[in-house]
């Protein structure tokens, strides 16, 4: 196993100490084996150039070599958390990367546990979010109006059994403004939730009526505003009542 940087970073200094500590040993064994006082000041000088030269050199490798891990270990943390801040949740993270560096590894298991929690939680929320929707979809089904949910643009989000049994040729993936009905009364029903959806303007109990038929569209639908207040769809709902004429 990789040795952590801090350890590392021991080492290089209990290497450096015993540099020193060589030097000084080598230093008092040629005082102790000098004969001459010349010779023996030309070979501690020599002494002392030999071993700055290498505590220069280590001393370079020290400063230059830890910053240098360091920020590679923090170069690889910070692309991690640059992924997870895209919303990339399914990152594959090798822990093994970071076995050199303790502090740095324990990073990266917090980081794994906080997407674990996450990804739970999201599935949690889709679960509750689809379960949700299904109950409301339920309850569209069951009302016995027509239920229109369409966006600023006239595209379908949402219809009803109700409006699909009574407007067959219309699918949910259609667009209000490409809706061509033959029948004036429908025609007319539609016209009004364009009308609506143009101008940004809720409808309260509209109704349509064409003369000579017994029936009767009561109209009701609101505006669908963003966080700014600007209209982005609409939700409508239409109740029939009475037959259609009869030719």
């Amino acid at each position: 196993m990789k040795q952590s940087i801090k350890k590392r970073y021991h080492l290089m200094l209990v290497v450096l100490f015993a540099l020193i500590v060589l030097q000084f040993i080598v230093v008092l064994f040629t005082i102790g084996q000098a004969d001459n006082l010349y010779l023996l000041a030309s070979d501690i000088q020599s002494i002392m150039i030999v071993f700055l030269f290498a505590i220069f050199i280590y001393m370079v490798l020290i400063f230059n070599y830890l910053p240098y891990r360091l920020s590679r270990a923090v170069k690889r943390v910070q692309d991690l958390i640059e992924e997870i801040s895209n919303g990339n949740y399914q990152i594959d993270i090798d822990s093994t990367r970071f076995e050199h560096d303790h502090d740095f590894q324990e990073l990266i298991f917090s980081l794994k546990k906080m997407l674990d929690i996450i990804m739970r939680f999201d599935a949690v929320k889709a679960d509750k979010i689809y379960e949700h929707h299904q109950r409301l979809n339920q309850l569209i089904n069951l009302l016995s109006e027509i239920v229109l949910i369409v966006t600023v643009n006239g595209d379908i989000v949402y219809i009803n059994e109700v409006f699909r049994k009574r407007f067959p040729t219309i699918t949910d993936t259609g667009n209000l403004n490409e809706v061509i009905q033959k029948d004036d009364f429908n025609a007319r029903i539609f016209d009004m939730i364009n009308k609506s959806l143009r101008f940004g303007d809720n409808i309260y109990d509209e109704t349509v009526q064409i003369e000579g038929s017994s029936q009767t569209a009561l109209i009701k639908g609101s505006v669908i505003r963003n966080r700014k207040g600007v209209a982005s769809g609409g939700v409508y709902t239409v109740e029939i009542i009475g037959e259609p004429a009869q030719n």
